[in-house]
């Protein structure tokens, strides 16, 4: 049996796989438009960077039973929080170097932690 565990990372991953589909085949209209246009970047690197977050804490729980799993979702939760970390801190000025992501590319990424958050929900212990 799931437990509440399971289904929030399943629920979180699918409002973050939202937050990427949406805008990118831009469908329904009216939703990808106002996820476009009302949320600025500043918001999409502090998701981006707790989502990475979330995602490496979930790939832990599937270390269990599904170790080649939990390897590559803690390979991947890594990353994407290390891209948001640098972004963040590089907006306050507190690290010198920086880049900014294009916005698809943090829908893209939002897509990808979403598809990790869900696929955790069936395979955590």
């Amino acid at each position: 049996m799931h437990s509440v565990r399971h289904w929030l990372s399943f629920f979180v991953g699918a409002v973050i796989f939202v937050l990427g589909l949406f805008p990118l085949i831009g469908w329904p209209a009216g939703v990808a438009d106002v996820l476009k246009s009302s949320l600025p970047l500043a918001v999409l690197m502090y998701v981006l960077a707790f989502g990475g977050l979330y995602v490496i804490v979930d790939s832990f729980f599937e270390f269990t039973f599904h170790s080649g799993l939990g390897i590559t979702t803690l390979l991947v939760g890594l990353v994407v929080f290390g891209l948001g970390l640098v972004s963040i801190l590089h907006s306050m000025g507190a690290i010198a170097f920086g880049f900014s992501l294009p916005a698809i590319l943090y829908y893209i990424l939002f897509i990808l932690e979403g598809l990790f958050l869900m696929l955790g929900c069936f395979v955590m212990d």
